[in-house]
């Protein structure tokens, strides 16, 4: 069998297959640039031209230079800032070999438009200024990436089982791209079942979707021009968290399906609204039972601690809510961190605790020296007395570098009938 129909068997059944060739997202860098002048208000304007020719010329370009990356052009919706044109370019690589593979459209744009730089950053760092201050407005891929976004897209089976395509929206739609980005560039989801952390990201990804449509809401129209960067993002997170789940339903006999999230244009805040809580009763129903308390009980503290756990959003609430938020995360820190171990010390009495484990649990209590006294002894009693006596700020700390991994590495996953290819 040739290399190019092992790919292909990659994508010949229901289920949408992992980016298998994902990279290393601290390598991949991304230059933006600022072009042509600011733009006179918020209101969104036609592409220029010579926008438009730039992305006819640059994956092509590109694609011959044998790399892979991306380009996207974005609206900068900053509210304290002159709104304008940034684009930028995405390469597996360093810089200056994305500027070598991209050298001719990149000197005709800048030959016909004023090019300021704007930040040179790798993923990491490049995607939370996207989340603030972005509204993207086109999206072009070459290489591996291209490939797989084609193959995905262009699936019989692709409104089944991808979100913004089950919502309606054409492939080469850009809030149908974003979620395919974060597939090919975030964590990988859903490896090998559900997992805590993934019940929690799930959560988390769910919350955050119901307080940015409350902040549209309450803002009122002068705030729109603000919200719709982060109104669009969101809706690329929650798809990109929700397209495993969804497939993994398609296999769990009896489920029904999971709705569409409204993607469109012209949706209101009470449609949007609407399509969520749909999409928060099926979750419910189909994902989170009695039967696995520690997945549910994640997606609970996910969903009502959103903000404290996403740190781009903590810079949206006063100092008096952060308190009131992180006091009300504490009783579902200590409900993981209790549950975890009851596991470990368990399985260390039982002599069943894995090196993994082990190692995972000293670095834990380094950093909570408060739980160094406990042993394989240590009764249900004696676990809840020492973590009463973390105080909440460094439990807060602690929570997603050492407690949600070192839970994630001790609960059950849940397996589904389905798996990614």
């Amino acid at each position: 069998m040739t290399n190019a129909s092992k790919n292909d068997g990659q994508y010949a059944g229901f289920l949408p297959p992992f980016f298998h060739d994902r990279p290393d997202v601290d390598d991949v860098m991304i230059k933006t640039w600022a072009v042509g002048d600011g733009l006179v208000d918020h209101s969104v304007p036609e592409i220029p031209a010579l926008l438009s020719l730039f992305f006819d010329l640059v994956a092509p370009a590109a694609q011959r230079s044998g790399v892979t990356g991306f380009a996207m052009l974005w609206l900068d919706r900053h509210p304290h800032e002159e709104p304008g044109w940034r684009l930028s370019l995405g390469h597996v690589g360093t810089v200056d070999d994305l500027e070598l593979a991209v050298a001719k459209p990149l000197a005709r744009l800048g030959g016909t438009a004023k090019l300021a730089e704007f930040e040179t950053e790798n993923w990491h760092v490049t995607r939370p200024l996207w989340r603030k201050r972005a509204e993207p407005v086109k999206l072009v891929f070459w290489g591996d990436f291209a490939r797989h976004a084609r193959a995905v897209l262009g699936h019989g089976d692709g409104s089944g089982f991808y979100q913004p395509l089950g919502a309606g929206l054409r492939s080469d739609h850009v809030a149908a791209s974003l979620p395919l980005l974060e597939d090919m560039l975030g964590e990988p989801f859903l490896v090998n079942g559900m997992g805590f952390e993934d019940a929690l990201r799930l959560g988390i990804a769910l919350g955050r979707a119901h307080l940015i449509e409350s902040w549209i809401e309450a803002g009122g129209m002068e705030k729109e021009p603000y919200f719709r960067p982060m109104r669009i993002w969101h809706q690329a997170w929650l798809s990109y968290a929700l397209i495993d789940p969804a497939v993994a339903s398609l296999a769990m006999s009896g489920q029904p399906p999971m709705p569409a999230l409204d993607f469109s244009g012209t949706a209101t805040p009470d449609a949007r609204r609407k399509a969520l809580d749909d999409v928060s009763a099926w979750l419910t129903t189909v994902f989170f039972n009695d039967e696995h308390p520690a997945l549910r009980n994640a997606f609970v503290a996910g969903v009502q601690n959103a903000v404290w756990l996403d740190s781009d959003l903590q810079q949206y609430v006063q100092p008096q809510q952060r308190a009131e938020i992180l006091q009300g995360l504490m009783p579902y820190c200590r409900w993981f961190l209790a549950m975890a171990l009851y596991n470990h010390l368990g399985n260390l009495a039982s002599g069943t605790a894995r090196e993994d484990q082990s190692e995972f649990y000293a670095a834990l209590v380094d950093t909570l020296p408060e739980l160094a006294p406990l042993s394989d002894l240590a009764t249900q009693r004696d676990i809840e007395q020492h973590i009463i006596r973390v105080d909440a700020a460094r439990a807060a700390s602690a929570f997603d570098t050492l407690v949600l991994p070192f839970c994630d590495l001790l609960m059950p996953r849940r397996s589904f009938d389905a798996a990614r290819a």
